[in-house]
């Protein structure tokens, strides 16, 4: 009986599903044939059997990517600690991070500084006036940031307008460069107190005046809480200026009570007589 061809065996066991998975079919047509064709075979039932199983997923990788790079970390909400540091580095004492720390070896140095160059003190603590004017100035220096702030993309711009409408008093909201209604009803506002209409909309000259007048407003804010903060220091009075005051007015005041106490002495000499009598 003569054996059937090599080829027509393997094709019978192809076709009859003995060859399940593809390990068994790499050895098998790798140990009969050993050459070309087998490879061949081998790869067409290893595609099949793979492309078969349920557990197999193409996972895609560039868009994976992609939706990661697009969530950003949310910028630090800046807290009234964090005010107090920005103003102290707006005044030049800090130049540390703004990380809140204000009991920092950097921060307290820089309050100390502060306290003496104002002559407040040679502490470093804050008096509860120095802590809320800190905490004032640190805003105000961020306002001033905004609003000298180069670019025309629309966040920069966005943060710009409503900075300067909540220095002016117009805006109430959150400065996040999101134009929205909140910001175009303070814009249409703004206009119609100053003249300008009742348009949500800015053109390039109302806008310019708008930044304008909101940075000279914002600087004069600035001045006087600096202002604020010199006037709670108590300097020492050199011990020679307290014992110089002007002679005038102390010759004035001591002749004024001996003229009166020379008066009621006559007084009593002219009336002594009368009651002898």
């Amino acid at each position: 009986m003569k054996k059937a061809p090599l080829s027509l065996t393997l094709t019978g066991l192809l076709l009859g599903g003995t060859l399940a998975y593809a390990d068994f079919a790499d050895g098998l047509v790798g140990g009969l044939v050993g050459g070309a064709v087998g490879s061949v075979i081998t790869n067409e039932v290893y595609n099949s059997n793979k492309a078969s199983q349920p557990q197999y997923r193409p996972v895609h990788t560039k868009s994976h990517k992609k939706r990661h790079k697009a969530k950003r970390a949310a910028a630090p909400v800046m807290n009234d600690a964090m005010k107090i540091q920005k103003a102290l580095k707006g005044l030049g004492f800090y130049h540390g991070a703004l990380d809140g720390e204000v009991n920092s070896f950097e921060t307290r140095t820089a309050i100390k500084e502060m306290n003496k160059a104002y002559g407040i003190g040679n502490t470093a603590s804050l008096k509860p006036e120095e802590r809320d004017t800190l905490i004032y100035l640190g805003t105000l220096f961020t306002f001033d940031r905004n609003l000298i702030a180069r670019g025309n993309d629309k966040i920069t711009r966005g943060k710009r307008i409503q900075t300067a409408l909540k220095v002016l008093g117009f805006y109430h909201g959150k400065i996040d460069g999101s134009v929205g209604p909140m910001t175009r009803t303070a814009i249409a506002s703004y206009q119609q107190a100053y003249g300008l209409g009742a348009s949500p909309q800015l053109d390039f000259e109302a806008e310019y005046q708008l930044i304008s007048s909101a940075r000279a407003a914002n600087d004069k804010n600035i001045n006087d809480s600096i202002t604020a903060l010199k006037s709670l220091g108590h300097p020492s009075v050199p011990q020679n200026s307290r014992q110089t005051t002007p002679k005038p007015q102390d010759d004035t005041i001591s002749k004024q009570p001996k003229v009166i106490q020379m008066q009621s002495i006559d007084a009593l000499e002219l009336s002594q007589p009368t009651q002898n009598r």
